[in-house]
Formats: C-alpha cells, structure tokens, sequence
C-alpha cells in the first residue's frame, strides 16, 4: 500500500519551528541554518498548498492548518519514540529545565537531586544556576524557582517554601561555652551578612527579648550560600533562610542557636512555562519539588518541637 505523505525530511524542521515558534531556535537545536529551516517549511507549505505560519516580525504563530499539521506530526513523532522503545527495550532519555537562584541550587536542590535520580533515572534535570530572572516566555526553560513576594500567576505559581529566617552557627561555639548560647553571646561574634535585604539582621535582634545593643562587627558576602558555608567553617552566625540551611540543620553542620524564628513576607515559588503544560516528564519534575519542600518543612517542624522540649 502506498501512503500519500508529505515530504518526511521537513516535518522535523516544522515540528521543532512550531515548537519553538522560531526558525532560528529551530535550526540551532536541529544543528542546521536558518535558511535551510526556513526551505524546508516552505517546501512542506508548497507541497500541501497551505500557508502553516503567520510569520510575524520577531516570532512565528501557527495557522489553524498549521496547528493540526503540529498535533498530528507530534503524536506520530511520540508513536514512534515508544515503539523505539519497545523494539530496542531502552528507554529514552527525558530532559527537564529548572531555572533557580545559585545559593538555592546549591544548598537545597542539587543535595537532594539523588532521591530524583534513583526514582526516575529515565528523566534528567538540566539545572541553569542563575540570579538573573529568566524569560520563562523566550528562553526554553520548563521550570523555574523564584524567590518573590508575589509571583506572576500567568507562570501557574506553587508555594514551596515560605522563607523562615533564623540564626544559624557551627555547634562549636555551643561546646566551647558549654552551655546554651545567650543573646549577650552575640557581641563577641562576626555576623555573616549577604546582599538579600528583605529580612535584616537588626530586625530579628530588635525583636528579640534582652538583645545587644552595641554594634556588631559584620562580614557581608555576595550570596547567601557563602554567609552559610562560612558560618559551617566557624567563622561567625550567619542568617539562615530555611531551604538554603535545612540540609546542614539535618547533618548537624549547623545548629539554631535561638528558637526565634522571624517571618518574611518573601517565599520561594514554583512557576512553570506554557510550553511545560501538559509535559509528563514536566509534571514529575514539580510533583517531585513540592514532595521534597514538604519533607524540608516537616523535618524542620520536627527539629523545632524537639529543641522546644529540650530547651
């Protein structure tokens, strides 16, 4: 039986154009130029004698023709990736994008990206470190965590982790008093200060019951997971923001020397891209996030009733 089909060799070129509404994102992912992009869509409107994009200034948009020509080509596509599978017996290899800032990717994400690994090894996170907000519209992330007051809700936005803020210092300076530590403790120590200034040290002080009141000698870093790798090598106390310190509270790098615990009107969210809707392995990837977040939180609430009961 002969099949009447469209020119074969120009439907990846289309899918990954519509996909990215870009010939120029097209070509850079199909390691072909611009123009041989641009032919082959052209080849694939002349033979089916339909126009498949509105080809605008800076982007394209699909016509109604060119997006059931989309649907079709990427359910074909995803039929025989499966069957791929199926004949080889191995599975593909599934990429996931989270865009997050440098302190939170290195102090929460990346310790706990094993548990993700062993559960979905067929899945990988591609991480982008980055202090710089992303274009979740432009840039091809899937995923991003964000740490706002008030997320944009065109970006679906899940609460992972409100940022409690606390003290945080190596558990020698509690063995070397031998003793718990004491507010007056605190003039005899370096604070370990970063540029994030929504909560500052003066405002947890002044809240706090018989606090110093002289000046403390400070040592300010660029990020806040150096404030706290810093405070883990005994240099002073440093802030801590429960998802960057959760990992050393629980390995005993850090202690709380002080059960106060000061609210910020900041939190840290997950949004997820348009173009993450609807994607499985996407869907896995946030599920996962917001399980590890609850599992942060509750073994932080369960720290804080112990060293109550201790206390």
């Amino acid at each position: 039986m002969k099949f009447d089909l469209p020119p074969l060799n120009s439907l990846p070129a289309f899918e990954a154009s519509a996909r990215h509404k870009s010939f120029t994102k097209a070509a850079e992912e199909l390691m072909l130029t611009q123009a041989a992009i641009s032919f082959q869509v052209r080849n694939l409107e002349q033979t089916l004698l339909v126009k498949l994009f509105l080809r605008q200034h800076r982007s394209l948009e699909l016509t109604e023709e060119g997006r059931s020509l989309f649907g079709a080509v990427r359910a074909a596509f995803k039929t025989l990736e499966a069957e791929k599978s199926l004949i080889t017996g191995i599975k593909p290899n599934k990429s996931v994008s989270i865009s997050a800032p440098i302190s939170y990717c290195s102090k929460w994400l990346l310790p706990r990206l094993f548990r993700f690994q062993c559960a979905e090894p067929q899945v990988n996170i591609l991480i982008d470190a980055n202090d710089t907000l992303v274009d979740l519209k432009s840039s091809g992330i899937q995923l991003a965590i964000r740490y706002c007051e008030t997320p944009p809700e065109e970006f679906y936005p899940i609460k992972l982790l409100e940022d409690d803020v606390f003290p945080v210092c190596s558990p020698h300076f509690i063995s070397s008093k031998g003793r718990n530590m004491r507010m007056e403790d605190l003039t005899e120590m370096t604070f370990l200060t970063d540029r994030m200034h929504d909560h500052q040290w003066s405002e947890w002080i002044d809240a706090s019951a018989n606090s110093p009141r002289v000046d403390l000698l400070r040592k300010s870093f660029s990020h806040s997971g150096f404030a706290v790798d810093a405070a883990i090598a005994g240099e002073g106390i440093a802030f801590g923001r429960l998802p960057l310190v959760a990992e050393d509270l629980d390995n005993g790098r850090l202690i709380r020397p002080f059960l106060d615990v000061g609210k910020s009107a900041f939190a840290y969210y997950l949004l997820r891209s348009h173009s993450s809707l609807g994607n499985l392995d996407a869907d896995v990837v946030a599920s996962w996030l917001t399980d590890e977040a609850a599992r942060t939180l509750e073994s932080f609430q369960r720290s804080s009733c112990e060293k109550n009961t201790l206390d």
